[in-house]
């Protein structure tokens, strides 16, 4: 399943929460209204139907868990069924319950995250940064937090900083946590992630470098904008660890890695950041930039337009496709 969170032109306003099903965005709750209706329910009372099975956001959707994914599920059923029928359903204030993809905006899936943490995981970027792995390399997996701020979605325009000329991307894939915990072991962490989504917290690699001589941080060099989305790929379509990415740059592959490779499974990372520390649902965990997956101050991004990243899994079954759609941000 692949969910957004999205705005659109039509009321009731930003932030709904849906599905991503044949070229359509199923709306969870305006399609959950429409299912009502469609039983015989009055207006009040669909509204009160679609209120309890429809969580009001993404980070509410993850902590619903198996509720909550019903409620999609049944969502899309309906939304596809009617639409192949020939017939138009709508929520309360006559906002279309499935518009095609092309009529709404996504929005990073969670827009404002209670925390994000980025990892140090994949060997071939540190070694490519030209870093001297120490031993704390493989004995954990250790993280710097993010300013959640600055999160951007699909199609946002980025920030360039004032205070560098050597503006850098970072191809990244992480988890979101459907449920919250501490003390989680490794065997019980896979239950708390909810799915995967594309990660790029743009780097000035020039301050970066600087400022980190004085073995802190990063500070600015990373503290001004992370791009996110475009969706949550949930667990059950993905192989945490068979995962291709590409990164293009104004339609040119400038890089290409893989989630193989990797020294902390998802698993391991989620208990060690849960490890006498609370976690919360719709925290977000990066496991750090497939190797390959950032260039360096040697490729900077100079007069770019639009950054766009695709992210394939492997099939699960021949024949079987599964693909996040890229992800763009225009500066």
């Amino acid at each position: 399943m692949r969910l957004v969170t999205f705005t659109s032109d039509q009321p009731p306003g930003p932030g709904r929460v849906g599905v991503l099903a044949e070229g359509r965005v199923v709306d969870i709750f305006a399609t959950q209204y429409a299912m009502a209706r469609h039983r015989g329910d009055g207006p009040a009372d669909a509204h009160r139907a679609a209120s309890a099975a429809a969580p009001p956001d993404m980070v509410a959707f993850f902590a619903a868990g198996d509720t909550g994914r019903r409620a999609a599920d049944s969502a899309v059923e309906f939304a596809l069924g009617a639409l192949g029928a020939g017939r138009d359903i709508a929520g309360p204030a006559g906002e279309p319950a499935a518009p095609p993809e092309s009529d709404i905006q996504l929005l990073a899936p969670v827009p404002r995250p209670r925390r994000v943490r980025d990892y140090l995981t994949y060997e071939a970027h540190a070694a490519g940064a030209g870093l001297e792995l120490p031993e704390a390399f493989t004995r954990m997996p250790i993280c710097y937090k993010c300013n959640v701020e600055t999160i951007i979605g699909p199609g946002a325009t980025a920030v360039w900083p004032a205070y560098t000329d050597q503006l850098d991307f970072e191809l990244e894939v992480g988890f979101f946590t459907g449920r919250g915990g501490r003390n989680i072991s490794v065997a019980d962490a896979p239950a708390h992630i909810a799915g995967i989504t594309l990660f790029n917290d743009f780097s000035a690699r020039d301050i970066q470098l600087y400022e980190m001589t004085l073995t802190i941080g990063p500070s600015k060099g990373k503290d001004f904008c992370t791009a996110m989305g475009p969706c949550v790929l949930t667990m059950d379509e993905v192989d945490e660890f068979d995962i291709a990415c590409t990164a293009r740059v104004n339609g040119e592959v400038w890089a290409t890695g893989t989630t193989g490779n990797r020294r902390f499974s998802f698993a391991e990372v989620l208990a060690w950041a849960s490890y006498c520390a609370d976690g919360y649902p719709g925290e977000f965990l990066a496991v750090g930039t497939v190797g390959g997956g950032g260039k360096g101050p040697t490729y900077i991004l100079a007069d770019l337009e639009t950054l766009a990243f695709d992210i394939y899994d492997v099939p699960v079954e021949p024949g079987e496709a599964c693909n996040v759609r890229p992800a763009s941000v225009h500066v």
